[in-house]
């Protein structure tokens, strides 16, 4: 093999070749690339990502936002009352 070939191994084939692996640390690397290749191959992938951050974010601001009551600005222990009584 020459300097100017590149080769691209994938994590999966580093790992296969290694003999200090276990058979668990395999399989769940390589379950990993195929997971990475389909999400990189596929655009519905990345809308569906994009689509549950706008989700998440949208949840995380309607949740700060404080919920407004009709009798909310009156308490019922003001200093008004106590001072009528």
């Amino acid at each position: 093999m020459s300097e100017t070939e590149t080769v691209s191994q994938t994590a999966c084939d580093v790992v296969m070749a290694s003999s200090r692996a276990s058979d668990f640390k395999k399989s769940f690397i390589c379950a990993n690339d195929q997971l990475h290749e389909a999400l990189v191959g596929s655009p519905l992938a990345i809308l569906v990502y994009a689509f549950g951050v706008l989700l998440v974010m949208f949840l995380v601001q309607r949740a700060s936002v404080p919920i407004k009551r009709p009798g909310a600005d009156k308490t019922k222990n003001s200093p008004e009352d106590r001072a009528d009584s």
